[in-house]
């Protein structure tokens, strides 16, 4: 059983990421002295590549192109923010922290709509509303932050406000336009719009000149890994942001491994892996991808055997391969009984 597609709770205590960027192990910004004291505090509470990702960037290209702020592709045409997003919507339902990213006096707030993806709604129904439930937020030296896609009725301040970088404003939500939970944050000085990776303006060339404006720096993210999902059905395009199990029935009509991630390009390589609870190969798939997407998922599994499956700890694991670049690979441990 293999499944692809090629457009666009959590597994708490049995889930295990691990992602091989480099020799060393990432280091959570917190635990390290800020390189810029003075800069934006990370707006969400979560660690950069651990259990959250940056899924898109500030675009800087011309003519109709995607590009960030190093010139790749992880961005689209007319992206003015950053996108922040988390693993699924039972990460969602939990609770994930908006954070103030300065100081400041609260300007505007809107709640009270629904967190429904957009592929559900349709666009027309939030037409004047892209930004969903939001804040936006003056700081003391001119700037302004937006804060859009926010969880209904997770907002904690009022216009008037004044905050602290690093309070809590709202937490992570599906409102707007929207199809997966993330946050969409936008810098804006003097009514243009500011990149915090590099201090450019969106009609800046890509080019990374300027210094971060992070108060931590954060890794750039040329490919994003989200957590694995276990389930006993394959995914559609539809469900593929609901949450996965971390406990299986031995009889469920299938066991399912599906994989996700953004910025995939042509000729990368995926290969995917499920092993029993005596380390025996269940299902193994290499794949070759055949062009770029944005978004993108596959899924392996097998029907039920006779007898059921294997009670016990199973393992899943993506290893995906790009030319001349460093292995990526996610893990996860699920339980059938």
């Amino acid at each position: 059983m293999v499944g692809t597609t090629g457009t666009p709770k959590h597994l708490v205590a049995l889930a295990i990421v691990s992602i091989l960027l480099s020799a060393c192990e990432q280091k959570s910004s917190e635990a390290t002295p800020p390189a810029n004291p003075d800069g934006l505090h990370f707006p969400v509470a979560c660690e950069p590549g651990k259990d959250c990702w940056i899924a898109r960037y500030v675009n800087h290209g011309q003519g109709g192109k995607a590009k960030d702020y190093l010139c790749g592709g992880q961005s689209q045409p007319g992206h003015k923010g950053t996108d922040i997003a988390i693993a699924d919507l039972g990460r969602m339902a939990d609770g994930v922290a908006v954070l103030a990213a300065k100081s400041g006096t609260i300007l505007r707030v809107r709640d009270g709509m629904p967190d429904v993806s957009v592929r559900k709604t349709g666009k027309a129904e939030v037409e004047g509303q892209k930004c969903g439930n939001g804040i936006v937020l003056a700081h003391d030296n001119g700037d302004e932050s937006q804060y859009c896609h926010l969880k209904n009725n997770s907002i904690t301040v009022a216009q008037g406000d004044t905050v602290t970088a690093g309070d809590q404003i709202a937490e992570i939500g599906l409102s707007g336009q929207t199809e997966f939970p993330h946050l969409h944050y936008m810098l804006r000085r003097d009514g243009q719009i500011i990149d915090p990776f590099d201090g450019s303006t969106m009609s800046d060339v890509c080019d990374a000149s300027g210094p971060m404006l992070w108060a931590h720096d954060i890794a750039y993210e040329p490919l994003v890994l989200f957590e694995l999902q276990a389930s006993e059905e394959p995914p559609k395009r539809e469900t593929i942001w609901q949450a996965g199990a971390n406990i299986l029935s031995r009889n469920s009509p299938a066991l399912v491994l599906t994989a996700r991630a953004m910025h995939i390009r042509q000729a990368d390589q995926w290969h995917m892996v499920i092993r029993d609870p005596k380390g025996k190969t269940f299902v193994d798939q290499d794949m070759d991808i055949d062009k770029d997407h944005q978004f993108y998922y596959r899924f392996i599994g097998r029907k039920q055997p006779a007898g059921g499956f294997m009670p016990g700890i199973w393992t899943g694991e993506l290893t995906a391969s790009r030319a001349d670049k460093d292995e990526k690979k996610v893990r996860i441990e699920f339980r059938v009984e």
